[in-house]
């Protein structure tokens, strides 16, 4: 039912009067009829009583009358609305597990900025349970990780390394030290811990500046990315320990397949090859 026949309705019940409502409306009285009678029709019932020099309502009309306000109410406030959204820009989210923005994102927020600047961006710290779930519904368009997520409705791209070093606050590191600071530093590289080292940590976390920042305070050894311990190594705040263990991680971005954002993951990408 077109939306001007509730309009009319309304300024006939209004005005009690076929003509004043016409003039309201700055249509003809016969299109007033005309409405009036669309609807009466479309309800089957009659919904003004014609007496002469008296209109009034119908109980059928009564009812229908605060029904009709509801209904032009909510389409102008639903034009309201699309007008709104229609003036917002696009969105585009992207989420790093702790480990991966320490090491590798947190110092490209800017670059990304720049590149999405006529967009509305969202980035988020999480862990990669939740990341895969948001990938999963929709909620969110990419996720940085260090391993991927091994489904065939995602992919799963490598887009740059990170190194890591282990290090502590005193060059001696055995078995035996008490204060060492276990990082998740994702799947693979846990593998290859429990393979190369049998040190109990007593402190674990997610994020490595949490684990810098105890190191510093406490003292202790932990993995950490090379980039954001170089210089305290260099001034011999730190020391970095010979290990046998991997220290090249994967960045891996992990998005659906069939994602309506492709072209702005295909530019998201092109950043990091920039970046390299």
């Amino acid at each position: 039912m077109d939306i001007r026949v509730f309009k009319t309705f309304i300024a006939v019940a209004e005005n009690r009067h076929f003509g004043r409502a016409a003039e309201t409306l700055y249509i003809t009285q016969a299109a007033v009829s005309a409405r009036i009678k669309q609807l009466e029709e479309f309800y089957n019932t009659a919904l003004f009583i014609r007496e002469k020099n008296n209109l009034r309502l119908t109980p059928a009309g009564e009812a229908l009358l605060s029904h009709a306000h509801l209904m032009v109410s909510q389409m102008a406030q639903s034009k309201l609305s699309l007008s709104i959204a229609a003036m917002q820009k696009n969105t585009f989210s992207v989420a790093a597990t702790p480990n991966v923005w320490d090491a590798f994102f947190s110092s490209r927020i800017q670059d990304m900025l720049a590149l999405f600047d006529d967009l509305v961006v969202g980035a988020e710290l999480s862990v990669r349970e939740a990341i895969q779930r948001k990938l999963e519904d929709r909620s969110l368009d990419v996720g940085l990780l260090t391993d991927p997520i091994k489904d065939s409705d995602f992919c799963n791209e490598l887009i740059g390394h990170f190194d890591l070093s282990l290090v502590g606050s005193r060059a001696e590191f055995d078995a035996k030290v008490e204060d060492y600071v276990l990082v998740d530093w994702g799947i693979t590289f846990q593998k290859e811990h429990a393979l190369h080292h049998k040190v109990t940590p007593n402190f674990k976390t997610s994020a490595a500046m949490i684990a810098l920042e105890v190191l510093q305070t406490k003292g202790g050894f932990a993995y950490l990315p090379y980039p954001l311990v170089q210089a305290l190594i260099e001034n011999g705040e730190l020391f970095e320990i010979e290990t046998p263990l991997q220290i090249k991680r994967p960045i891996y971005l992990v998005y659906r397949k069939n994602n309506p954002q492709e072209q702005l993951i295909t530019e998201f990408k092109a950043l990091f090859s920039k970046l390299q």
